[in-house]
């Protein structure tokens, strides 16, 4: 009875590691980020030798010097430094002292239905949610995908099966237009969501400190 009981137990610990695999491996590096009455996501990407906090620009941009908090989801406050931002897209990024556990990006281009994984405060309720979803369009600077996130999910890492960044969640677009006859019945009479990807990205240092 014990051994079958211990194998039991071993096919529950294998199940849910399978179901919860892309939170279990992503966990050590997600953040819940509040910026003056505005909440959303970040998460820890290595480029080159140094590792940075990454959201949106939206997600920050008004909050006062300080009021930038960024917790990851053991409890720990992050100490955030120099601010940069992306050139011309709704990105910032803060750099972090030493090294620490980190995502990396892809860099090749991803494909229409790839799997993906959005990793993030849904709602703003202060939890990391998964979602899961497909890639449904792919552009020089973003990729579109309905996996269905929602406000508080801004900076949000999307993440394919290999767990690398593909993207950052950043935005809906409601294209709801029952006038136009040439969208009825289509997906894109409705709402669509969108990720910036983070290939060739100029960084430039941001005149707000946090």
């Amino acid at each position: 009875m014990g051994r079958r009981l211990g194998q039991f137990s071993a096919y529950l610990d294998q199940t849910f590691r399978k179901r919860d695999g892309g939170f279990a491996a992503s966990k050590d590096k997600l953040a819940i980020i509040v910026a003056g009455s505005k909440t959303g996501t970040g998460f820890i990407l290595r480029d080159g030798n140094r590792c940075w906090l990454y959201t949106n620009a939206h997600v920050v941009d008004g909050a006062a010097p300080g009021e930038v908090r960024a917790t990851l989801i053991g409890n720990t406050t992050l100490s955030l430094g120099e601010r940069q931002r992306a050139q011309g897209l709704d990105l910032v990024r803060f750099a972090l002292a030493g090294p620490m556990p980190a995502f990396v990006p892809e860099r090749n281009v991803p494909d229409i239905g790839e799997t993906i994984t959005i990793l993030g405060n849904s709602d703003g309720r202060g939890v990391v949610t998964e979602i899961r979803g497909h890639i449904l369009g792919v552009g020089p600077q973003q990729i579109e995908v309905d996996a269905p996130f929602v406000i508080g999910n801004s900076g949000s890492p999307v993440l394919n099966r290999a767990g690398r960044v593909v993207g950052v969640a950043s935005y809906l677009r409601n294209c709801r237009d029952n006038s136009d006859w040439s969208k009825k019945n289509t997906r894109y009479n409705g709402v669509r969501r969108f990720a910036i990807r983070l290939n060739a990205v100029r960084w430039i240092a941001s005149a707000t400190s946090n």
